[in-house]
């Protein structure tokens, strides 16, 4: 009987242009007809057909079909159908509708991996059998073992190429098919699964003969010999591994994952269900891109919109199949990988027992000198102190790795709904085997992945600035004071100066009525500069003002150089002896209380998850403290605490880095601290490095929140022991600490730091030598030049009385009596061996 059902759900066009018909025929068994449609009829609600006929879509039908036939064809011969497309669903599809689907150039679909035939379905919606296979074939592989022998075991006659394993590994295999007729387990896959000759089984089928087979298997393996038989078993009709009870060995299964596919997620576990979705998801794509045109049909609208979905999606590639790989004991299940159409099998663990890893996964993230990406011509790698560590446990585990960095480039944070960022996040999802960065251990990490033991003890948090230091001159004794303070010490020098010397000329100049008498008490411009000089030193001047006026002025001036000269003593001292970086901030408590200096740590790290839980911290003390000062005791006054005991240091802080903005990277924090303004929170380990390259950084405060680093594997990772195993071996062997000794040693070549313990070096005091030195040179230059001008003056005073003598007679003419008297005394005086002028007083008298 030919049951025919057909829904017709149509809108009418919201627009004056000519509508297109879209008709789908469903080909479907009898027992899954009312499921289908329902799901069909819950995909083309009135919501997607309002939005289709918006696009001229309409009006919108699908058929079920559970009988052998071919709808909407009349006749081998008919070349044109009233159908849009099909979607067979059958577990024993049509041939001759994939045939002539093909030859009208409408749409024909098949889920069900099917029986060999000639007709090969036009769209890949779901992995094939042989892409299955291969993914099997991949995680034997995995063991690096030479296995030469695998059974395939399945419930139905499957298309799919059994030299798969040739053309990938260039290598031969002894393989065995088996078809299993009424669920009943084949008597030669029993004897294989106990004779201990078989290396690998591979099992696709439906749930059911899954678990019935590998039940009936495990009854078996207790009346026999025990034997690790390695299974892998891919579910035909579900997107969940079975439940095996009482399974007493360990399997590997592969099954489908649609999570990040929104529309199927929320679909059941049947493969057939979300499939169909998937396809009726396709065909709405291709009805949205259909612009009213088709250059080969051009009079029939349902031909022309059904050519148009026929060679959009034609050569569709689903790139978005991710199949996920669990490890199956018992009742437990543990994802050991995953497999996509871009990456393969990409495997954390090794999938059977005792066979060691082969390729690992790695995610990290560029933070030197823990982990450096180096771009050159010859392409991308990384290296640092954890590669080195990470490839010297790969040696010897004897496992490969491919490594790549976090997509985010954060080392991860927990969100509000549970998952996490960064590495952690990736390796809690399962796209991460290992991650080999520095990540901090913390207990709410713990909560979601494994850490090895640490291979870095102890990384805390620091502040990292840019510091100052007053480099060394031989001119270094004249920095003690600025250049305002100089000024005004010689201004005020001279301005002394010039009023000692006014008070004694008015005194002994214009005052005084004994001016011949006092000349000598005057100061003259030498003897002020002398006086001084003198009294700025402990030597003291010779002559000191008789004035009262001076002596006056002069107690304020020696009280003035007195305290100038211990001033200058002692910063002379203190900036001899002290020449190092330093900073106008020296705690976390000082950074936080101003506000000229910006500061931020890196997003994403325990830095920032450390300032938001101490924040949270501080909030709910405060609400702790609030409820037992200011709400009804009950009698327990004794609860009450009046003086809030904490600061909100933490909570300030997290809003000044909020505010600030949290940085992408350490390079642009230490970019930042180098501009200068800037303080950058990060962890002691990359700080010290970051010091050894740039000389002018300087650590600020204590270490806090100290942690060590470790690997990071997925929670319950079967490669944990064995990482902490070799992570102590090589604690032992010293093999961190000299991989330390390489990362960290290199450094720049800065000025080395003054050290007060040590002495004074002699270019600190080479200016005071150097003064000095030019003083002499100036005494002495002064004293040649006093020579030469005592030298002028004398032949100046000899040329004079020469010339007096030539032309003044022997007896002048003398007016007066005393006059002449004189000058018979002088000239006795003078020359008492001439005879001719040697006369006495009484002579001439």
């Amino acid at each position: 009987m030919n049951c025919y059902i057909c829904a017709i759900l149509s809108m009418l066009a919201l627009t004056s242009a000519q509508p297109f018909p879209f008709h789908l025929d469903i080909l479907v068994d009898t027992k899954e007809e009312n499921h289908i449609y329902n799901i069909t009829e819950g995909f083309f609600n009135a919501t997607e057909l309002t939005s289709l006929a918006s696009r001229n879509i309409s009006p919108v039908t699908f058929t079920l079909h559970t009988e052998n036939e071919t709808p909407g064809i009349s006749s081998f011969t008919e070349k044109n159908s009233s159908s849009s497309a099909y979607i067979d669903l059958k577990r024993n599809p049509s041939d001759v509708l994939c045939i002539l689907s093909k030859n009208m150039h409408v749409t024909y679909v098949r889920i069900r991996p099917t029986t060999p035939t000639i007709c090969k379905s036009t769209n890949q919606i779901r992995p094939s059998v042989t892409d299955y296979m291969d993914i099997a074939h991949q995680i034997y592989k995995f063991n690096q073992s030479a296995f030469s022998s695998v059974k395939y075991i399945t419930d139905d006659m499957y298309d799919f190429d059994l030299s798969i394993y040739q053309r990938r590994y260039n290598s031969t295999l002894k393989m065995m098919m088996f078809t299993m007729k009424n669920g009943s387990v084949p008597s030669p896959i029993k004897r294989f699964a106990t004779d201990g000759n078989t290396d690998f089984f591979i099992m696709y089928a439906s749930s059911d003969v899954i678990k019935t087979t590998l039940w009936s298997l495990s009854t078996l393996r207790n009346q026999t010999t025990t034997r690790s038989d390695n299974w892998i078993v891919i579910p035909s009709d579900s997107a969940e591994c079975p439940d095996i009870p009482g399974l007493n060995f360990a399997i590997v299964c592969v099954r489908h994952d649609f999570s990040k596919e929104s529309r199927i997620s929320n679909v059941s576990e049947s493969l057939v269900d979300v499939f169909l979705i998937r396809v009726l998801d396709m065909f709405e794509t291709a009805m949205r891109g259909f612009d009213g045109t088709s250059p080969s049909v051009q009079n029939n609208p349902k031909q022309q919109l059904a050519w148009h979905i026929y060679n959009s999606t034609k050569t569709t590639v689903l790139k978005n199949d991710v199949m996920n790989i669990e490890h199956l004991k018992g009742n437990s299940k543990t994802q050991i990988g995953y497999w996509t159409r871009d990456t393969d099998v990409v495997l954390t663990t090794a999938p059977f027992e005792n066979a060691p890893p082969s390729q690992l996964s790695v995610i990290t993230m560029h933070e030197p000198p823990f982990v450096e990406k180096i771009v050159n011509e010859s392409g991308t790698y990384f290296q640092g102190y954890t590669i080195d560590v990470l490839d010297k446990i790969a040696e010897e585990m004897g496992f490969t790795y491919v490594i790549r960095e976090a997509r985010d480039k954060q080392y991860g944070l927990a969100l509000p709904d549970g998952s996490w960022t960064g590495i952690v996040g990736e390796v809690q999802r399962g796209e991460a085997d290992l991650a080999a960065a520095p990540v901090s251990v913390t207990a709410e990490r713990e909560q979601v992945i494994d850490f090895t033991n640490p291979y870095y003890d102890y990384a805390g948090l620091q502040i990292l600035m840019s510091g100052t230091i007053a480099s060394s001159s031989m001119f270094g004794f004249v920095d003690v004071f600025d250049g305002p303070v100089w000024l005004a010490w010689f201004g005020f020098l001279g301005l002394t100066g010039i009023m000692l010397y006014v008070f004694h000329i008015l005194v002994y100049r214009v005052f005084s009525k004994e001016k011949e008498k006092d000349k000598d008490k005057v100061f003259s411009i030498s003897d002020t500069l002398w006086f001084l000089v003198s009294s700025i030193t402990i030597y003291g001047p010779d002559k000191t003002p008789s004035t009262f006026a001076g002596r006056v002025l002069v107690i304020g001036f020696w009280f003035f150089c007195q305290i100038m000269m211990a001033t200058y003593t002692a910063n002379l001292a203190a900036f001899m002896t002290s020449k190092r970086l330093t900073t106008e901030i020296n705690s976390l408590s000082e950074l936080a209380s101003q506000n000229s200096i910006k500061y931020s740590s890196l997003a994403g790290a325990v830095s920032e998850a450390y300032f938001s839980r101490m924040k949270g911290i501080e909030e709910n003390f405060f609400e702790l403290w609030k409820n037992m000062s200011y709400a009804k005791s009950n009698g327990r006054n004794d609860l009450s605490v009046w003086d809030y005991p904490l600061d909100d240091l933490y909570s300030r802080m997290y809003g000044h880095i909020n505010e600030t903005g949290f940085l992408k990277s350490s390079k642009e924090g230490v970019d930042r601290v180098l501009g200068g303004g800037f303080a950058f929170i990060h962890e002691t380990p990359m700080i010290k490095y970051e010091m050894t390259k740039y000389c002018n950084l300087i650590t600020v405060g204590e270490v806090f929140s100290a942690k060590p680093y470790a690997f990071v594997l997925q929670e319950n990772s079967p490669l944990k022991e064995a990482f902490n195993a070799k992570i102590l071996e090589l604690q032992a062997d010293a093999f961190f600490e000299q991989r330390k000794e390489v990362w960290w040693s290199q450094s720049v070549s800065c000025p080395k730091e003054d050290d007060s313990s040590s002495g004074l070096p002699f270019k600190n005091l080479s200016g005071v030598f150097i003064l000095t030195g030019a003083g002499f040179a100036t005494g002495f230059l002064v004293l040649g030049i006093e020579c030469i001008v005592f030298k002028w003056k004398k032949r100046k005073e000899f040329k004079e009385q020469l010339k007096e003598a030539s032309v003044a007679p022997k007896f002048p003419q003398i007016s007066r009596l005393s006059s002449l008297r004189a000058l018979f005394v002088k000239s006795k005086t003078t020359n008492s061996t001439n005879s001719t002028i040697d006369l006495t007083i009484s002579e001439v008298d």
